[in-house]
């Protein structure tokens, strides 16, 4: 099916697998999510807040402690959306140079759609987007990127090792 699809597949499924748990945390063991994170998600009523804890989970510590709730420490919940995400772009790319490098790309793809989230959702003023905070938050949100890459390249690789063709 393709890196592109399977980039984009990956990164839905990620976000998708993410607020479903978060949604309903409160059946969950503590061991796999904070149930600090669960009352913060759950204590939003607004989308775009409740995506910005969704955020600080999938990408982790810098951005939750920027922000002051949500994710302050690295959960089990990342690797695990993240691995998943990448299993799944692996799969639909079909070989593993592919898999890995769709599971890394949906990994930065979506470190830069929650940049742009939190910035807007925090700055009313759109001509900010190149400033000083702007560019402190993206920094918060790459830094996080680095274990989302290692759960989505193991993910990628074992994905496009089980749908390559032999």
């Amino acid at each position: 099916m393709g890196q592109g699809l399977g980039t984009l597949v990956g990164l839905v499924v990620t976000f998708t697998v993410t607020f479903v748990i978060l949604t309903f945390g409160l059946f969950i063991p503590p061991d796999v999510v904070d149930p600090r994170i669960i009352d913060d998600f759950l204590t939003f009523t607004d989308l775009e807040l409740k995506l910005v804890v969704m955020g600080t989970v999938l990408y982790p510590s810098e951005l939750g402690v920027g922000l002051t709730y949500g994710a302050q420490e690295v959960p089990v919940l990342m690797f695990l959306t993240w691995g998943l995400g990448g299993l799944i772009a692996g799969l639909l790319s079909k070989d593993i140079l592919p898999g890995v490098l769709s599971a890394l790309f949906s990994a930065i793809i979506g470190a830069f759609l929650i940049w742009l989230l939190v910035f807007f959702v925090q700055v009313p003023d759109f001509t900010q987007i190149a400033g000083a905070e702007s560019m402190l938050l993206l920094q918060r949100v790459l830094t996080g990127t680095f274990y989302p890459a290692i759960a989505t390249a193991f993910g990628g690789l074992l994905g496009g090792g089980i749908s390559r063709e032999r």
